[in-house]
């Protein structure tokens, strides 16, 4: 890919825009110990209460596979519970133990404030047309459009 070809692919433009956001956070996070992925999920749980590890998986874009490696570092750093779900001998309720409650109340202060600065540092109508294209973006179906372009020999 070239350099004109990356500068106008709103796919490449993402990514690395990801990446740097994902890396300033994880700076930010790493005198807690802890990373965006497993602050994800204390964000969960704070605002859903008790969750499954699927549950937790949809609130955030991952796959149950990764909720499970998230929530057992989370569970040595004694962040989170884990309890056999009283309904599903096959499922595992996750909550919050104090001292996960007492990082998340500590981080979410300076998020709050970094999110403000982010939000103040764009204009209200170039935030909401970039909500709304990331929002579209994330809902295309991009396993169909594959699947079409290997269906006609393109891909």
């Amino acid at each position: 890919m070239s350099s004109e070809e990356k500068e106008n692919s709103l796919g490449y433009q993402v990514y690395v825009t990801a990446n740097q956001l994902r890396n300033n956070l994880n700076n930010f996070l790493k005198p807690y110990n802890i990373y965006v992925e497993q602050y994800g999920v204390l964000c969960s749980l704070n605002e859903h209460g008790t969750n499954t590890l699927s549950q937790l998986a949809e609130y955030n874009f991952k796959d149950k596979t990764s909720i499970s490696r998230l929530v057992d570092s989370l569970l040595k750093k004694e962040f989170v519970n884990r309890e056999n779900s009283p309904t599903d001998r096959r499922s595992y309720l996750i909550s919050l133990t104090p001292k996960g409650q007492k990082l998340y109340d500590e981080i979410g202060v300076c998020f709050k404030l970094y999110e403000k600065q982010q939000n103040e540092s764009v204009i209200k109508e170039e935030r909401e047309t970039t909500i709304k294209v990331l929002t579209h973006l994330r809902e295309m179906d991009v396993s169909r459009t594959i699947k079409q372009l290997q269906k006609d020999n393109i891909c």
